[in-house]
């Protein structure tokens, strides 16, 4: 085949797959970045048998802490509905997700926000209907320590306090079997 011919079948092959895509309902800019992203790495070196090499500021700058696109299940976020079924069964959400540079940190949010879907929720007895569901989603992104070390540290007192006193609870005197409080050894 000459180089037009592989070109000439590049631009086929896109535009079947662009009709795909479209046949499939992935028309949103995330999907088509992804397509495109692949093609890009499916078409490396024009067909040769080269393999592509993602450099390292790109592969770092795609692994950072930050909000990004998530299918998140319904059920998961209401998990009391769990008699009715929902179409879809699962929302696009903003969650944050990516690495930190240290182990004891994780991907939290710092920001969010409500956003609220209309589903169609289907009752038990088959009846549907459109409700709307608010969903958490995460607007900005940090590494932080995990919130259970930021709660025991919290706890932790900073200085000596007072002690409270055991309260002094009536017994019975083992000499004389009188009731007295704890304080009085020997009350008899």
């Amino acid at each position: 085949m000459s180089d037009y011919d592989d070109k000439q079948f590049n631009v086929e092959f896109q535009a079947l797959t662009l009709r795909w895509i479209y046949s499939e309902g992935l028309d949103d800019s995330w999907d088509l970045m992804t397509w495109m992203v692949m093609q890009l790495a499916l078409s490396a070196g024009n067909g040769s048998s080269e393999v592509e090499v993602v450099p390292f500021q790109q592969v770092w700058g795609r692994s950072y802490c930050r909000a990004l696109e998530k299918l998140v299940d319904v059920l998961s976020e209401y998990p009391d509905e769990v008699e009715h079924m929902f179409n879809p069964s699962c929302v696009s959400l903003l969650r944050c997700s990516g690495c930190c540079g240290d182990e004891n940190l994780h991907c939290m949010p710092v920001e969010t926000a409500n956003v609220t879907m209309q589903l169609l929720m289907i009752h038990s007895t088959g009846r549907p209907s459109y409700v709307e569901l608010t969903f958490s989603q995460h607007i900005r992104c940090q590494c932080r320590p995990p919130l259970e070390d930021m709660k025991l540290e919290r706890r932790r007192p900073k200085g000596r306090g007072k002690r409270k006193r055991e309260k002094q609870r009536p017994t019975d005197c083992h000499l004389c079997g009188h009731t007295v409080p704890q304080s009085q050894l020997y009350p008899c």
